[in-house]
């Protein structure tokens, strides 16, 4: 730019091309174009086609041809003349028309996935196999400094919102002079999408027992979590605050001996007994319920004050029999039943049972005396319970004990199901299950094909018969919504011989955001397979309302289907004896297809997701978080 010039640089526009191609308006009286005559006026030679000059003489072009080129050339005459506002209404419409038709025939065309039908339980859609650690945190730092490293295991399969995961320890192998006595039993809460650690609560120091676990629920109505802490011989319970990790609560021997109460949040210690001032019991292990019911509730009839040793405050341990996330169940029992590995060695007996609320640990609902060892079930706010041949249900918001309705004589499953539960088990000799409402109150009760272990959504309870039937049954009314038989692998028949192939439910380890059934069928052949890895089991996907089948995928015998995304599922296949790696199976839920596979871990077992996030735990207690670095959209 010269100095005395003002305006900015601008350089020289290039000159115009001597000729440009451009198309000519056919003359109306079918004349020659103005291109294709000469100076004179006379016809100029066509100029020859390079891509035709060895192709011999041109032929005249056939009819179709002929009538397709005089269709677009009266198109073209009569778009000239429109007027230029006409032209660009043309041109609107004919865009939307073309996006219409490519949107209709992208979605007939595209795969169909199921909708999720339950949010809480969807993973990350990974669609690749993950490639990218999203983060790393040392965990054995963070929540067991000092332990071994094959002395401790971590797992967050306990979700908490939409992100976050409550990651609990757990020993291994916890054997006596193993140098694993020590290991921790702490909590913490993790941020599954950053890795951070936002707490830190010492539950076995609070609790007082030595941990070798920790199993944890979450009251969707205070957001605390309940705490059972498993130590070799008893347990304890602690309640938590999972915003701050304050221990708010424990529970951790028999009501009289003063373990009962609450947390001094100076040091963590138990305050004053408030048992007695909260149930007007007299502190005795066989004390009256919160609700002024029978004292020692004997449902077969013995004396609940003889027989048992659980009236004073030494030789018992404390047994957490059953957890749901508004209520717990626990024993007290005759520490002289147990070895010092914790294995049952004297049988018969009689323990006092006690039924907790979530929200507070001070006070039973119901107390119960009955045989050691009996079979309890804890769903919600309902306990089931197994005496003699006439099941009980208990209500643990205010103790209420009623005869299981339905007429079942045993429980062998259970579920909960639209705010209630579902029971299956034999009612006059025949396999029957139960449907109860959230007071205990029977919804329905439905006659099975044979003896099944249910699987539950708001949609669909189904269950599996051996030889490849799978029934549907309506959560609401108990009606047969459909059933149809599955095939089994390879196409043999389902009476015996090769190919043949049994019906198994599959139940997802950790929940599923998919409504649909999946059932799958076994090869009989491979069912026997020592290290379940050959792909002898097929799962189908059904759609709930009406059973048609999504997709069919093969997969190991040795297993399950475990999380599914908005478009990919996944299982996993695991091996108690340590002996094979786990491994982690992806597959398209829209044909079953698998996308990718990668081992899970090299640490101890772990669940694969923690709440949305895929990890790996390593043997030294470092966690990562995995991902494929792209995110779906929409």
């Amino acid at each position: 730019m010269r100095d005395d010039d003002d305006q900015p640089w601008r350089p020289a526009a290039p000159a115009r091309a001597s000729a440009v191609w451009e198309g000519a308006p056919a003359r109306s009286d079918g004349g020659p174009r103005t291109e294709d005559v000469d100076d004179a006026g006379d016809p100029a030679p066509a100029a020859p086609d390079p891509a035709l000059s060895t192709a011999g003489p041109l032929r005249p072009p056939g009819r179709a041809s002929s009538a397709l080129t005089g269709v677009v050339r009266a198109a073209a005459a009569r778009w000239r003349r429109l007027t230029p506002t006409r032209r660009v209404a043309g041109l609107l419409g004919a865009t939307a028309l073309v996006a219409v038709l490519v949107a209709v025939g992208g979605v007939a065309a595209g795969p169909e996935y199921a909708p999720v039908a339950r949010a809480s339980f969807e993973v990350d859609d990974l669609r690749t196999a993950p490639t990218t650690t999203a983060w790393s945190t040392d965990l054995r730092s963070a929540l067991a400094p000092g332990a071994e490293a094959d002395c401790v295991g971590f797992d967050g399969s306990t979700r908490l919102g939409d992100d976050d995961v409550l990651v609990t320890t757990s020993a291994q192998g916890y054997v006596p002079d193993s140098g694993c006595e020590d290991a921790p039993g702490r909590l913490a809460r993790l941020d599954a999408r950053t890795g951070e650690v936002l707490w830190v609560a010492d539950v076995a120091e609070a609790v007082g027992v030595d941990a070798i676990g920790l199993q944890a629920s979450v009251d969707p109505a205070t957001g605390d979590a309940l705490v059972a802490v498993q130590s070799i011989v008893g347990s304890g319970l602690a309640r938590i605050d999972t915003e701050t990790g304050e221990v708010q609560e424990v529970l951790r021997g028999p009501p009289d001996d003063g373990a009962t109460g609450q947390v001094d949040e100076a040091d963590g210690s138990d305050g004053t007994d408030r048992t007695d001032e909260a149930d007007g019991s007299d502190g005795s292990a066989t004390g009256g319920a919160a609700d002024g019911s029978d004292p020692g509730y004997d449902p077969e009839g013995s004396d609940p004050t003889t027989g048992s040793s659980t009236g004073s405050s030494t030789g018992t341990v404390l047994q957490v029999e059953g957890l749901s996330t508004t209520a717990v169940v626990v024993s007290e029992q005759s520490v002289d039943r147990f070895s010092d590995e914790g294995a049952v060695v004297a049988q018969g007996g009689r323990s006092l049972y006690r039924l907790y609320r979530a929200d507070d640990l001070s006070a039973p609902t119901w107390t119960g005396n009955a045989g050691a060892g009996l079979s309890v079930r804890l769903v919600g706010d309902l306990l089931v319970i197994d005496v003699g041949d006439e099941p009980l249900v208990v209500d643990a918001r205010d103790g209420a004990v009623e005869p299981l309705p339905g007429g079942l004589r045993n429980v062998e499953s259970w579920a909960a199901s639209l705010d209630g539960v579902v029971l299956s088990g034999r009612a006059g000799g025949e396999p029957t299950m139960v449907s109860l409402d959230s007071d205990g109150a029977l919804r329905w009760s439905a006659r099975l094909p044979s003896t099944s272990y249910p699987s539950v959504t708001d949609s669909c309870i189904s269950v599996t018969v051996p030889g490849g039937e799978v029934t549907c049954l309506d959560p609401r009314t108990g009606d047969e919504l459909w059933s149809r038989t599955l095939q089994a692998p390879g196409g043999g028949d389902r009476d015996g011989g090769s190919g043949s192939g049994e019906a198994e439910q599959v139940q997802a380890y950790f929940g599923t955001a998919t409504d649909d059934v999946l059932a799958a069928v076994v090869d009989a052949d491979e069912q026997g397979d020592p290290s379940g890895l050959d792909r002898g089991k097929e799962v189908h996907a059904l759609a709930a309302p009406s059973g048609d089948e999504r997709w069919v995928t093969a997969l190991p015998v040795a297993s399950y289907v475990i999380a599914t995304s908005r478009t990919t599922g996944y299982a996993a296949t695991f091996f108690p004896s340590g002996r094979d790696t786990p491994t982690l199976i992806a597959f398209d839920l829209s044909d079953g297809r698998t996308l990718w596979t990668i081992e899970l871990s090299t640490g101890s077992f772990t669940s694969a997701f923690w709440g949305p996030t895929l990890v790996r735990v390593d043997p030294d207690g470092v966690v990562h978080g995995l991902t494929t670095g792209v995110e779906l959209v929409g």
